[in-house]
């Protein structure tokens, strides 16, 4: 159970991370002109079309797609990570209560906890990693992050 809800966790976490990061490009598509199919060729790129995704949780900062990650790490992620890790923290000591002195239930619990403590230690240290680096890039001269 707690295999599966990491497992689960980490894939939307990539799948969520990946599709942020290419969906927020620009789309180049045709214009739908009158329809004859014929393109003027040109060459002066007024069938370009500029799409941009406007950011929902904008918070004063900027509308940028760095303020956005942030925003869904800050907002989305961590919290619902968090009562995540605190569930499987209380599935363990449940089965820990359950098992009444079983060695095979002991050892299922003593499994869940270690999944549990791997998770909360994967959280936590992907949020002290990303901060590390953001800090860092702002000691060398690049964008300074605001936490």
């Amino acid at each position: 159970m707690i295999k599966f809800l990491f497992c689960l966790s980490l894939v939307f976490s990539m799948v969520l991370s990946f599709g942020l990061i290419t969906g927020a490009t620009y789309v180049y598509a045709a214009n739908p002109g009158d329809g004859s199919g014929s393109n003027s060729g040109d060459g002066s790129g007024s069938n370009l079309v500029e799409f941009s995704i406007k950011n929902p949780f904008k918070s004063g900062v900027g509308d940028s797609m760095y303020v956005l990650i942030k925003n869904i790490m800050d907002e989305i992620i961590l919290p619902i990570g968090g009562v995540l890790c605190v569930l499987a923290f209380i599935y363990a000591g449940f089965l820990y209560v359950t098992a009444q002195g079983d060695e095979k239930q002991i050892t299922k619990a003593n499994t869940a906890l270690l999944y549990a403590a791997i998770g909360t230690a994967v959280l936590l240290g992907s949020w002290v990693l990303a901060t590390a680096i953001c800090k860092t890039i702002g000691l060398l001269g690049g964008p300074i992050c605001t936490f």
